[in-house]
């Protein structure tokens, strides 16, 4: 369980590369910004791969797309975030929350109660690489060590303080691809049944159609050298009644064309964007 976990890791840590390149391009053309992603890179590793990234090799190996797409992302879930908690929340929880510090940086948060949800070792491992920050870490912030193949992820939320009646948001980010469909179906049943009236979960996925096409051959393959494999998409024209089936209704799919429209304007208008990939949220319960 701990290689997978730290083959997770690096996963997690080529995410964190992503958002610190692109926290240095000019404030005017970053899709995101992310202060603290530095902390979780090596810095040998940084500059070695910096160039790599603002490079066109990423183009050439069919991975820019997605590299857009996960920065993107961010951007998208962080304004997500800023709503939900204008319009009201309880708590949200961060499921495989991995190098995420969106707690850190989010204005609106405040002192809202955030859960993130890992594997002790990765969240040791983060620790330890935000130990040195000024700020430290919230105090609003709280540490829920799971071991998903052998602890109850309800047992260890609610000994840490989660309101399963409270008003929640979950957010669920690349983590789904990795999973087996059982997998994906456990978290799903968790949250439909665990969480108050108005919760709302968002994750991304990849389509189905999409998981052995030319366009995901890069992904597929850095994946793969990293120690994880794509396991699990869902066909573009069935996220609706998927999620309906378990529970969830107010489904809102956000796929590559509009995350295009919105995000990618003015000088980034030129910059890839993947079309085998989308985010979607969905709210707790049927619709009455």
């Amino acid at each position: 369980m701990v290689k997978n976990v730290r083959q997770a890791m690096s996963t997690a840590r080529g995410v964190a590369l992503l958002r610190a390149v692109e926290t240095t391009r000019p404030e005017s053309e970053r899709l995101c910004s992310d202060p603290y992603a530095r902390s979780f890179v090596n810095p040998i590793t940084y500059f070695a791969a910096a160039p790599f990234v603002r490079g066109g090799l990423p183009d050439r190996l069919f991975l820019a797309g997605m590299m857009t797409f996960a920065l993107v992302r961010e951007q998208y879930v962080h304004d997500l975030i800023s709503r939900e908690v204008r319009a009201g929340l309880d708590q949200i929880v961060i499921l495989g929350a991995g190098f995420d510090t969106r707690a850190y940086r989010i204005p609106e948060i405040g002192a809202l109660p955030v859960f993130e949800v890992d594997h002790p070792v990765t969240q040791q491992a983060k620790r330890e690489a935000i130990a040195p920050l000024d700020p430290p870490v919230p105090g609003n912030v709280i540490f829920v060590s799971v071991d998903f193949d052998t602890d109850d992820l309800g047992e260890r939320l609610r000994s840490s303080g989660y309101d399963e009646a409270g008003r929640t948001l979950f957010v669920w980010q690349g983590v789904t691809m990795y999973l087996t469909p059982e997998g994906v179906d456990r978290t799903l049943s968790f949250i439909s049944r665990h969480s108050g009236v108005g919760s709302l979960v968002v994750f991304d996925y990849l389509y189905r159609s999409s998981m052995s096409a030319a366009q995901t051959l890069g992904l597929r393959f850095v994946t793969w050298a990293m120690g994880e494999r794509t396991t699990f998409g869902i066909d573009a024209a069935r996220i609706e009644p998927f999620l309906a089936e378990r529970g969830f209704s107010a489904v809102h799919n956000v796929d590559g064309a509009e995350l295009r429209r919105r995000y990618l304007t003015g000088r980034n208008a030129g910059r890839p964007m993947t079309r085998d990939g989308a985010i979607v949220s969905a709210r707790v319960g049927r619709p009455s």
